[in-house]
């Protein structure tokens, strides 16, 4: 059996993108998690929002945040398929002890 690690991940997806794109784009990494027998516990749309810094010219992008249970070992691999997706700007994977109760905070602010 697999060890299971929690990990949080949050996605930026281009703004740029159709609504339809965005959604294929998010299959598309929920069909990685489970190709890796990892589960999604949760997820947050945090909508489009402002970046702190432009990214390939782009001001704002779409955020996802996720909570996920997966073997650790499989990340880097996640990660390397993500990267050659060119809908998703950023990605950022943090492994917790335990997931942070929902709503989050952000979720909660004013979009």
């Amino acid at each position: 059996m697999e060890f299971m690690t929690k990990f949080e991940a949050v996605l930026l997806i281009s703004p740029e993108i159709s609504s339809k794109s965005k959604s294929d784009t998010i299959d598309s990494f929920l069909k990685i998690i489970n190709e890796n027998n990892g589960k999604i516990v949760d997820t947050e749309d945090w909508g489009l929002r402002d970046l702190s810094y432009k990214i390939i010219n782009f001001s704002k992008a779409f955020y996802i945040f996720y909570q996920i249970e997966i073997d650790g070992q499989k990340i880097d691999g996640i990660k390397k398929n993500l990267s050659q997706n060119e809908n998703f700007l950023r990605h950022l994977f943090v492994k917790v002890e335990k997931h942070q109760e929902l709503p989050t905070k952000l979720n909660n602010e004013k979009k």
